[in-house]
């Protein structure tokens, strides 16, 4: 496949996008992700993230116009610029990366391309096991709230698959993020939780909400062995508000999940504290931050 220089890269990709020519759009993302992939190699940050730009913005027109091959090959082009990057220490091109994933996973979710969609989470919490970078408390929530936002779009389009996909990566993030002791991080994926466990309630989807369910009962528990009672007081209050969710939309399985998780809690008791209240406030503002750049 012939080489495309930078201006001609994005000429052709935008144009080919608008004449539905796939073969055209691959050969002026590949050509970008190479040039891309130079520029992190050479530890050219700026130059790099110029060229993820481009690609984000041809890969969003694409998935705009329902080419889910195009969809997955971003997804994953711009995977292995996140490796490369985490090998070369360039923590902005990393960071971008996986901004551009999640953007390319919520509108591939949107648009109902749920291969892409997918893609796009797995390939998220590869680049979060061979990075040390992004188990920072900043890179997790951010990882949390992008997970949060393709589970929320899949939702809205009757993906259950995808959501459960983002329910399970976001649970293993809590659990870890529990077992580790870290408050915020592990608070935050519990308010992320109980969101998407909502609107699973809201499309009758029993397994998606009993999901979640089973997640948070599971943080709340080593939460509860690490300390932290904060966030074993917030699983509770999650567990509770799914338990109405359940019951409203008569959906029994998730009804008598959340039921045996709420009575493993009772034997632990922890008050309600104003601390906690604050502390919420600030991760759901933190989370607001984070989504206004998404």
């Amino acid at each position: 496949m012939i080489t495309l220089s930078e201006a001609e890269a994005v000429d052709v990709g935008l144009s080919s996008v608008e004449e539905k020519d796939e073969i055209r759009v691959f050969q002026a993302l590949d050509s970008l992700a190479g040039i891309a992939g130079d520029f992190i190699k050479e530890k050219e940050e700026l130059d790099a993230e110029r060229v993820i730009r481009c690609i984000d913005e041809i890969a969003q027109a694409a998935v705009g116009e329902g080419m889910e091959l195009v969809a997955i090959n971003s997804v994953l082009a711009m995977g292995k610029l996140a490796k490369a990057s985490v090998e070369k220490g360039g923590e902005s091109t990393l960071n971008k990366s996986v901004v551009v994933i999640g953007k390319l996973g919520r509108a591939s979710a949107a648009n109902g391309l749920e291969a892409g969609s997918k893609v796009a989470i797995t390939t998220l919490m590869e680049i979060r096991k061979v990075s040390p970078t992004q188990k920072g408390q900043e890179e997790t929530i951010t990882m949390c709230v992008t997970l949060k936002e393709i589970g929320a779009a899949a939702a809205a389009q009757g993906m259950e698959d995808t959501l459960l996909s983002a329910i399970t990566f976001l649970g293993e993030i809590g659990k870890n993020a529990a077992g580790e002791g870290l408050e915020t991080e592990t608070l935050s994926t519990l308010i992320l939780l109980e969101e998407l466990g909502k609107l699973a309630a809201e499309k009758y989807s029993d397994e998606a909400l009993s999901s979640s369910a089973l997640s948070i009962e599971e943080i709340g528990k080593l939460s509860f062995k690490k300390g932290l009672y904060g966030t074993v007081l917030q699983s509770q209050w999650a567990l509770e508000t799914l338990k109405v969710q359940a019951e409203e939309q008569i959906l029994t399985s998730s009804t008598i999940v959340a039921e045996l998780a709420l009575e493993n809690f009772e034997s632990m008791k922890i008050g309600d504290t104003e601390e906690n209240v604050e502390k919420l406030k600030e991760i759901k503002e933190l989370h607001a931050k984070i989504l206004s750049g998404l």
